[in-house]
């Protein structure tokens, strides 16, 4: 039994505990309204502050008591495109009938109250009492539409939180989507350029392509990964270029220990990778260079200790009649779409030439943990 009355206020939009220091924060104001309506009339007799708050308490207490039966009436008002004449009929009556059950719980208590101060219990069917019990009446079912409003509104918040979760979710995983097979292609097309020329390197970047596609599915579902794993990703691609290019390209790590544990977006630091193999290596005749830093460091903008990652490559093209590769801009764009939906704009990214034989690429993000 305890159990199931549990799961009766567990099941509530707001929590309990919440519901109760709000009706205890309406008695307040309520009481203090009493008080200062008994100081501007002038009353010939004291002011009685505790039985003005058992009586008020008791009347919005109640409320948080029946607030399983609250919720019940609200969840027929969500259900009022199926059967609509009938459930606002249910409705209307579930909240007749509730607001008469709360004001006759509320003024039979009220009436204990002042047996237990006087001696004197009013009779319930007596002329006043009735007019009493009827206004009364009146107001709790004011204060019931007013809850079932708020109920309403916390549930459609809820509703709304929990699709926009799902359509971000949806619009990540588009993104994804879009950068696996430009991954994947360019990839397979340096792997068939191999083939004929050198047989044996061809082999080894499909058996190392195994080892990233499957990593790569590993970690697929995670939006967010540590910065150890997507910098496990990365080595995994480079080492697949590196047998490729061979001599031609230097790799440096640089990354601070107290950053492998932190998130960020699943393969958001590929695409820059991807770039610098693409324009500062492919055409690079010897001694391309690659660095990656990443750090932590307090950033002005931001305002807060923030993650930086940073990729720079050397454009060595000594080449005459070199035609500078055209890119689709789809690695780009997708990171600063992605960068968008999780950190809400409150990220930095920027990638430009710093000098003509040097190319930067620069995100500096919010810490999550």
């Amino acid at each position: 039994m305890k159990k199931i009355i549990y799961s009766y206020y567990n099941n509530l939009p707001i929590s309990i505990k919440k519901i109760v220091m709000v009706s205890l924060l309406v008695s307040l104001f309520f009481i203090l309204k009493a008080y200062t309506n008994h100081l501007i009339n002038d009353y010939n007799y004291p002011f009685s502050w505790l039985l003005t708050t058992l009586k008020i308490s008791i009347v919005y207490l109640l409320w948080a008591i029946l607030t399983p039966l609250v919720y019940f009436l609200t969840k027929i008002v969500q259900n009022l495109v199926s059967q609509k004449i009938y459930k606002v009929f249910q409705f209307i009556m579930g909240c007749i009938i509730l607001a008469l059950i709360h004001q006759l719980i509320a003024s039979r208590l009220d009436d204990i109250i002042n047996y237990i101060n006087s001696g004197y219990l009013k009779s319930f069917w007596g002329h006043n009492s009735m007019v009493a019990f009827t206004i009364g009446s009146f107001s709790s079912f004011i204060e019931l539409l007013v809850i079932v409003a708020v109920f309403l509104a916390f549930d459609y918040q809820k509703k709304f939180i929990a699709n926009q979760k799902a359509l971000i979710a949806s619009q990540l995983n588009a993104l994804r989507m879009q950068l696996q097979p430009h991954f994947l292609f360019n990839t397979l097309h340096s792997i068939a350029s191999m083939i004929d020329i050198d047989t044996k390197n061809a082999q080894k970047m499909l058996s190392k392509l195994g080892t990233l596609l499957r990593n790569m599915l590993e970690y697929d579902t995670e939006q967010m990964v540590t910065v150890k794993d997507e910098l496990d990703f990365i080595k995994n691609y480079l080492d697949l270029e590196q047998v490729r290019y061979q001599d031609r390209v230097t790799i440096n790590y640089n990354v601070a220990k107290e950053t492998m544990h932190l998130k960020i977006p699943n393969m958001i630091f590929q695409p820059l990778v991807e770039n610098a193999v693409k324009y500062g290596i492919i055409p690079t005749v010897d001694d391309g260079e690659i660095k990656i830093n990443i750090k932590l460091e307090h950033n002005e903008i931001l305002q807060e200790e923030a993650l930086v990652l940073q990729i720079s490559n050397t454009f060595n093209n000594n080449q005459q009649n070199y035609i500078k590769p055209v890119g689709t801009g789809t690695g780009l764009v997708n990171i600063k779409k992605r960068l968008n939906q999780f950190y809400n704009n409150r990220f930095l990214f920027n990638s430009d030439f710093e000098t003509p034989k040097l190319y930067k690429a620069k995100m500096i993000l919010p810490i999550i943990k």
